[in-house]
C-alpha cells in the first residue's frame, strides 16, 4: 500500500489546479489523504479529481464549509468509521479498515487541543491491539530539537505515548537523526509536524 498525505491549505484556496496536478503526478498512490480539506466550493472539484485519476472511493466527514477535516480517497472499497465521541473534533479523524490493515487519516487541532485527539487515539490503539495501524496525517506537532529547532511545540510529549504503546514513527525509523522539514513558517523556520505512525508489526 502506498498512502500519500498532503495539507492543502484552507480548502485548497484557488489551487485547485495543483491538487489535480499531485494527484495526477500520484497515481502509483492507493490512498491519498487531504488535510485542511473543506466542504466549500472546491469540494466537487476535488472529488471529480480524485475519480478521473482511479480513486473511486471518496471519503469526507460532515462538516461545514469553513471547518478544516480530512478527506480521504482510495482505489479501492474500504469500510470507513466516523467518531462522534471526538465531539468538536469529530471531522479530524477517518479510519478507513480492511481484513489486512487499518489507517486513521488525522488532522490535529492547534496548540492544546490537540490533546483531545491524541487521548482518542491512544484508547483506540488499546481497543485494537489487534490490527495493523497506521495514523496518517498533519499532527500539527514533532519532537524538539529534533522535528523543530527549539521547544515551541505544543502536545509533544504525547508522540512518546505514541510510542510506548508500540507505534514507530515511520520517517525516522529509515532516517534516524535527519532533519527534513514537512512546514516553514513566515520567518522561514522549519517544522516536521506532517508524520506516519505505524504499529511495530509493520516495521
Amino acid at each position: 500500500m502506498i498512502i500519500t498525505t498532503w495539507n492543502i491549505r484552507h480548502g485548497g484556496g484557488k489551487r485547485t489546479k495543483e491538487i489535480t496536478s499531485v494527484i495526477k503526478d500520484n497515481l502509483n498512490s492507493d490512498v491519498f489523504i487531504l488535510t485542511e480539506f473543506r466542504n466549500n466550493d472546491n469540494k466537487e472539484l476535488i472529488k471529480k479529481s480524485f475519480n478521473l485519476y482511479g480513486f473511486s472511493n471518496i471519503i469526507i466527514t460532515n462538516s461545514d464549509k469553513k471547518t478544516n477535516s480530512v478527506l480521504i480517497a482510495s482505489k479501492e472499497e474500504y469500510k470507513a468509521e466516523f467518531f462522534d465521541s471526538l465531539k468538536d473534533h469529530k471531522q479530524r479523524v477517518i479510519k478507513i479498515k480492511s481484513s489486512k490493515i487499518s489507517v486513521y487519516g488525522c488532522y490535529f487541532p492547534q496548540q492544546k487541543l490537540k490533546k483531545y485527539v491524541f487521548e482518542f487515539l491512544l484508547k483506540e490503539l488499546a481497543s485494537n491491539e489487534d490490527e495493523k495501524i497506521i495514523i496518517a496525517g498533519d499532527f500539527n506537532t514533532g519532537k524538539h530539537y529534533l522535528d523543530e529547532k527549539g521547544v515551541s511545540f505544543y502536545c509533544s510529549e504525547y508522540l512518546y505515548k505514541l510510542e510506548e504503546k508500540g507505534m514507530v514513527d515511520a520517517w525516522r525509523l529509515i532516517n534516524g537523526d535527519k532533519k527534513e522539514f514537512s512546514w516553514y513558517s513566515n520567518n522561514g523556520n522549519g517544522f516536521r509536524i506532517d508524520h506516519f505512525y505505524i504499529t511495530n508489526s509493520l516495521k
